[in-house]
């Protein structure tokens, strides 16, 4: 995944291999998930995600082509 709060949401999927869980790094992401209702201004993922700044809370990101996906980020793969 290219865009950093479809990491961390990825970081939450236990993996079968216990060995390999207890290496692995997890993401937390603080806060509360975004409203569908009344989503916030620019990124909507903005308010959880680890590397928002501030063009991520006042610009929508474009879909843009990242590692051969597309990916509505400012900063893909950061």
């Amino acid at each position: 995944p290219q865009h950093p709060y479809t990491r961390a949401l990825l970081s939450a999927v236990p993996l079968p291999d216990p060995a390999a869980e207890r290496r692995r790094e997890r993401i937390v992401l603080l806060g509360d998930p975004p409203s569908p209702a009344a989503p916030p201004p620019g990124c909507t993922f903005h308010p959880r995600c680890p590397k928002a700044r501030d063009i991520c809370r006042t610009e929508r990101p474009l879909l843009q082509l990242a590692a051969s996906r597309e990916v509505a980020c400012h900063f893909p793969g950061d």
